[in-house]
């Protein structure tokens, strides 16, 4: 599908960043401004806006922000310009290409940039702290909609509208809410039998920056079999945030988790161990079998371990870890014990 038939359908291409002699130029279609008053307000940046849509005439919201972009360039110095290739769409590279002043080199400048992305500053990590407060929040109301009769789809339901009102504005919820014997999967009509473990894997995205959780619940006193699984994946989850320290290899926090559980006669869980979290909900370092990517202090990862067997009952936990000289931090703000 074209990019557009997103949330912003007339939109004539991604937001772009301009950088040039130390000015950030955000452009962006007319009526998201708002949302970008607070990169405004900062100083050296500033916003310009085309317009995407208008009842009067047709929409041309591709046209309007190559023209919008042409502008930017010949009013620019000229030199070597650095370029995402991987990101730039071909008709705002032709709009390049074709603005160019006489001494322009495009450079690609793919990977620069996502290294620098992995090490949170104290303003990101003031935003994301809140973010997994929000998601807390979610979390908190689904234990009272967890009852024999009820569906998954209304205990989804309860998270989304407690988020919302946490954050006092709309926000989107995603990822798993199911009963443990499903393994995970977006919510639906299925109702939840009094055997039933619950597992509850919410995200949102709040202020640029994403949040997960993952908390295991029960619809009645969980069983002596349920019991012990939930209790193995949280030894297991407390494995994993021990070893996350700078310099530790990713597939070695992987092997290290699943083989406890292994040990103790569990299945491998079919995921990942974890990943990294910030501007996108999955990203580098990714604690899999294969990783050799190495944590470093200010990164925040996710780490979720789980036992599962499918058409029975299921177990997954999950929190937020800073990695730190000093040792990890737990950010995500709620208690995994069986409640």
């Amino acid at each position: 599908l074209p990019w557009r038939a997103g949330a912003f359908l007339y939109a004539g291409g991604p937001p772009l960043l301009w950088y040039e002699a130390g000015q950030f130029t955000l452009i962006l279609m007319a009526g998201h401004d708002g949302e970008a008053a607070e990169f405004a307000a900062q100083p050296g940046c500033a916003v310009q806006t085309y317009e995407g849509y208008a009842y009067e005439r047709q929409p041309a919201g591709a046209q309007n922000l190559q023209a919008t972009l042409a502008a930017l360039i010949r009013s620019s110095r000229g030199g070597p310009i650095g370029i995402e290739s991987g990101h730039l769409p071909v008709a705002l590279l032709d709009v390049l290409t074709s603005q160019q002043p006489p001494d322009t080199i495009f450079t690609p400048i793919d990977g620069w940039l996502a290294p620098l992305r992995l090490i949170r500053t104290n303003e990101e990590l003031a935003r994301m702290r809140a973010n997994f407060a929000l998601i807390a929040e979610a979390q908190a109301a689904c234990p009272a909609e967890i009852r024999p009769g009820n569906t998954e789809l209304a205990v989804w339901h309860a998270a989304h509208t407690a988020l919302q009102q946490a954050a006092g504005t709309t926000l989107p919820l995603g990822n798993d809410c199911t009963v443990g014997r499903r393994m995970g999967g977006p919510p639906q009509p299925v109702e939840i039998l009094p055997t039933d473990s619950f597992i509850v894997d919410l995200s949102t995205i709040w202020r640029g920056y994403w949040s997960d959780s993952c908390v295991t619940y029960y619809a009645t006193a969980p069983s002596p079999q349920q019991i012990a699984m939930h209790r193995a994946v949280a030894e297991a989850l407390e494995l994993a945030i021990s070893l996350a320290i700078p310099g530790a290899r990713c597939r070695d926090i992987d092997q290290a988790v699943r083989q406890q559980l292994l040990d103790q006669g569990y299945p491998t869980y079919p995921h990942h161990t974890g990943h990294g979290i910030g501007v996108i909900g999955h990203e580098a370092p990714r604690v899999t079998p294969h990783s050799d990517e190495r944590l470093q202090a200010g990164m925040v990862i996710m780490l979720e371990p789980g036992i599962y067997y499918p058409g029975e009952t299921g177990v997954r936990l999950e929190h937020a870890v800073l990695v730190t000289a000093s040792g990890p931090e737990i950010l995500t703000p709620y208690d995994l014990n069986i409640p």
